[in-house]
């Protein structure tokens, strides 16, 4: 095919190794696009659902290619984790790839067939078909790496939940956040590779099917881990919840117990705070038949009796 030898505009890398050509297309413009649709036949639609930010991993035959859409997680910092999606095009004796930003997947199995002799030849001898299957296996190995830090995140997570009695609702939530993504992946690209491993064969002509089936297998295990690791990250929510609600039930309830042993003085202060006659107050004279602070001695023995007899009471209820 002669768009095997054309020059295209923009970010592209093409390598061709005898009849197998790998097309590397990053930031695409639309006259790009043009130039793929007229030398390869690809659908306007499909090029441009390469560049559209599409939640689920999907594979469509045409006539002429398979197009897939694959996303890659990519851990960003300590805490993050972006997808990334590349639209892959795979015909009789080429394969393209297209995404917006720069793939670190992409560039390292492109690199290497670029640059290796043995890769090209192993890629060129088994087909395009074969190339897929490569790119796919690096993303399930990349998976399979951030899959590997996570557990490791949340093993740290168990020592923190269980070891102290602060709340860790922060980690957790960072672990849930990166789990609910990773399981959005891998279960559409678990049925993608389901659907692939079916087509590949009587697309491509080659027995390729038994080297999906590997990555099937690979995307189930990893389907397995993660739901563990979701498992898992829920046990220690919940402990965290309610390590967290007992620390504040029993915040609360050592400020009610102040609160209700203070009742009794405050109801004795209020009642000889108002401006009306009570035995001992100002209106009718202090008591001193006990000393000079009759009155103030009598009101504290009222107030501290009151507060150990609500004391004895709730105890004996075991109320705490």
């Amino acid at each position: 095919m002669s768009g095997n030898n054309m020059k295209f505009a923009g970010q592209t890398r093409v390598k061709k190794h005898d009849d197998v050509a790998w097309i590397d297309v990053e930031n695409p413009t639309s006259e790009v696009f043009d130039q793929l649709e007229a030398d390869y036949h690809l659908h306007p639609f499909h090029l441009n659902e390469s560049t559209q930010k599409i939640q689920l991993n999907k594979v469509e035959r045409e006539s002429k290619y398979l197009f897939l859409l694959l996303h890659i997680p990519v851990a960003n910092g300590a805490d993050n984790l972006i997808v990334e999606q590349v639209g892959v095009f795979l015909g009789k004796n080429y394969l393209i790839t297209i995404h917006n930003q720069p793939s670190q997947v992409i560039d390292e199995l492109f690199g290497l067939f670029e640059s290796s002799a043995g890769h090209k030849q192993e890629y060129a001898a088994k087909g395009p078909g074969y190339l897929l299957y490569g790119v796919i296996k690096r993303v399930l190995d990349n998976i399979w790496t951030i899959s590997q830090d996570m557990l490791n995140e949340l093993d740290a997570i168990e020592g923190l939940v269980f070891d102290n009695n602060k709340s860790d609702a922060y980690s957790i939530g960072k672990a849930r956040q990166k789990i609910v993504r990773l399981r959005q992946i891998i279960g559409s690209l678990k049925v993608m590779l389901d659907d692939l491993a079916e087509q590949i064969n009587s697309f491509s002509g080659t027995h390729l099917a038994k080297y999906y089936a590997n990555n099937t297998k690979a995307a189930n295990k990893l389907w397995e881990v993660i739901e563990e690791a979701k498992e898992t990250v829920e046990i220690y929510k919940d402990a965290d919840f309610t390590t967290s609600t007992e620390q504040t039930n029993q915040i609360l309830a050592i400020l009610t117990l102040v609160f209700t042993f203070t009742i009794p003085i405050t109801v004795v202060g209020t009642l000889y705070g108002m401006n009306v006659p009570l035995p001992g107050g100002l209106a009718t004279g202090a008591w001193t038949f006990l000393g000079t602070y009759t009155s103030f001695g009598l009101l504290l023995t009222v107030s501290c009796v009151s507060a150990l007899a609500m004391f004895l009471y709730f105890k004996r209820k075991k109320w705490f």
